[in-house]
Parts: C-alpha cells; sequence; structure tokens
C-alpha cells in the first residue's frame, strides 16, 4: 500500500510540474536571460598554461635509496643528501612572499613597459598607503597592507598544479589580456625555477665563493712575494755570499709555497665550479606558455545552461510548495474571484 501511495504522490507531482509547465518555463527562460547578460557583464579572463619537469631524477632516485637503506642500517657509499625541494613542495613555493613579489616586479608589456604590480593596482583599484612607506620597510618578513592585497589576487592570478603520478609541474595564469597571461605564465616559470636552482646549489655556491675568495687573497700574496724575489735577484746580480744566498733561498721558498697554495685553489676552484653545474637542476619544458586566442571564461553557452537549470529547479519546486499549501480547490476558488 505505502508503494502504490509513493508511485501516486510521484505522478502527482510529475503532473502538477506538467500543468504549470508554462509557467515553469517562463521562469526558466528568465533565469536563461539573467545568464545571458551576467555572461556579458562578467571580466573576461584568458588562460595560458605552460608544463615542465625536472629532468634530474637520478639524483632524486638515489637520494631515495639512500633513505631507504639507512632506514634498515646499510650506508651507501658516494651518495650525498642534497637541499633540492621537490616538486610536490612548488605549490607553497608558489605562495611563498619571495616568489610573489618577485612576480609583481616583473614586466608583463615589454613594448609599454609594464610592470604586473602596476597592472594589478591600476584595474583592482589597489591603492598604496603613503603610511606604508616608512613601516617596516626593510624587514623582508614584514607584508604591507598593499601587498597583502596584491598578493591575494596572485593567489587568483597563478595556479601552480603537480601531477604527483608523473611529477609534471603545470602552471597556469589567468588574466583579462591574452598577452598578460603569456607573460604572466611564463615569469611565474622562470622564478620558480630560479627559486629551486638557487636553493639546491646554495651549499655548493658557497663553497664556491669561498674558493675564490681565497685564491684571490693569495693571488694578492703571490704578487707582492714574487716583486719581493724579482727586485731581491735585481739588486744582487753581482754579488755572491752566503746572506744573499740565504736570503735568496727564502724568497724562493716563500715564492714556491704560494704558488703551490695557489695551484691547489685554482684546481678546487674548479672542481667546485663544476659540483655547481653537475648540483643545477635541469628542467625540460614539456608545453610552453603561448597567448591564448580564445577566453576562458566566461562562457555563454555553459552560463545560460546553468542560469536556465536552477531557474528550472526554482521554479518546479515554487510551483510545487504552492500547489502543496493552496491545493487544487483553493486554486479554482482564487481563480474565480479574480
Amino acid at each position: 500500500m505505502e508503494n502504490n501511495s509513493d508511485e501516486i504522490d510521484l505522478i502527482n507531482l510529475l503532473k502538477t510540474i506538467w500543468d504549470r509547465r508554462k509557467e515553469i518555463i517562463i521562469i526558466s527562460f528568465v533565469f536563461a536571460l539573467i545568464g545571458v547578460v551576467s555572461s556579458f557583464i562578467a571580466p573576461i579572463v584568458y588562460t595560458s598554461t605552460t608544463t615542465f619537469i625536472n629532468s634530474q631524477t637520478e639524483s632524486t632516485t638515489s637520494s631515495n635509496l639512500s633513505g631507504v637503506a639507512s632506514l634498515v642500517g646499510v650506508s651507501i657509499g658516494g651518495i650525498a643528501s642534497n637541499n633540492e625541494i621537490p616538486p610536490r613542495m612548488y605549490p607553497q613555493i608558489g605562495e611563498s612572499v619571495e616568489f610573489k613579489r618577485k612576480l609583481l616586479e616583473k614586466t608583463i608589456d615589454v613594448k609599454k613597459e609594464i610592470k604586473l604590480i602596476d597592472f594589478l593596482k591600476k584595474y583592482h583599484g589597489i591603492k598604496h598607503s603613503s603610511a606604508e612607506s616608512s613601516l617596516n620597510k626593510n624587514i623582508k618578513a614584514y607584508v604591507s597592507e598593499t601587498e597583502n592585497e596584491l598578493f591575494e589576487v596572485i593567489d587568483e592570478v597563478v595556479i601552480i598544479a603537480i601531477n604527483r603520478k608523473d611529477m609534471f609541474v603545470t602552471i597556469s595564469a589567468n588574466m583579462p589580456n591574452s598577452e598578460y597571461a603569456a607573460s604572466t605564465c611564463i615569469n611565474a616559470r622562470e622564478i620558480l625555477q630560479e627559486i629551486v636552482v638557487n636553493n639546491r646549489i646554495k651549499g655548493a655556491k658557497q663553497k664556491l665563493e669561498y674558493s675564490e675568495e681565497q685564491l684571490a687573497s693569495k693571488r694578492i700574496e703571490f704578487e707582492e712575494v714574487q716583486n719581493k724575489l724579482a727586485d731581491f735577484n735585481d739588486s744582487n746580480l753581482n754579488i755572491v755570499t752566503s746572506a744573499i744566498i740565504n736570503q735568496r733561498a727564502k724568497l724562493e721558498a716563500e715564492f714556491n709555497i704560494i704558488n703551490a697554495v695557489m695551484v691547489e685553489l685554482s684546481k678546487q676552484v674548479e672542481q667546485r665550479k663544476l659540483q655547481v653545474s653537475e648540483d643545477t637542476p635541469v628542467f625540460s619544458v614539456i608545453k610552453e606558455a603561448s597567448m591564448p586566442v580564445k577566453k576562458s571564461s566566461p562562457k555563454i553557452t555553459q552560463m545560460v545552461l546553468i542560469f536556465g537549470l536552477i531557474g528550472f529547479v526554482i521554479s518546479s519546486v515554487y510551483v510545487l510548495i504552492k500547489n502543496l499549501y493552496l491545493g487544487p480547490s483553493k486554486l479554482l476558488a482564487l481563480k474565480k474571484k479574480i
């Protein structure tokens, strides 16, 4: 009996919707028109996308093997830990203050020399507060109100996604201009890769800089001793005494020691240059960003269908509720009075 009553109720609901179909169609049509108007009013967005991958998978694999081996108490020689940022952390880089500040200073229109920060301020009506210029300007961790607003906009403009299976990195840029979208996408990729590279070679680069400083210092000392030895030899060409011989031997010994140190430091500098090159991650761009021809949003057809569907649901619910509370007899009575 309950099943029969349920079936009858469902049939009655469908019959009510069918009987009031004109009203439903009118309301749905009105909502569809709202969708058309909204699609023309909504801001135009172009999306440019680039995809790349970190080609240095061998070092990552070796590091993973080393980590697994250490868990079981086995040490794998020759495998050093590295400071490479894994691809799954790239979205966090995109959220960092360093990334956003560098991106804001990038030029998106070379001909007009327009920077991203200037365009976003003008387009979104973000005004610079005069009080911010003197507040903690030299503190890197400090983020002003203006910067905070710009950072929130960048979170919507630049999207970094990772394919966790193949570790492909995809960067998308959403801008109201096709050229600006492509420029912002390329700039975001270059800054992201720059941060990853700098973090990876930080240790090797510091060692290289130290070796170069030591080499420059010893070169000055080497030239001083070399000049002393030359001056001494020029001043004592025809003098042969034990004191002169001993002094010349001391200068030559000092010269040879510094020269040997110079040779070793030169070798060390070259080795560390090679180490920096070896540690530098290599990125392969699978798909380069390009100027999109078609806008990504708003899409008129999609918006009309969505608003039309919303109108159909709302109008159907409205008709059913109206019919439930008033009932057929009350509806007829209202029509007679009218």
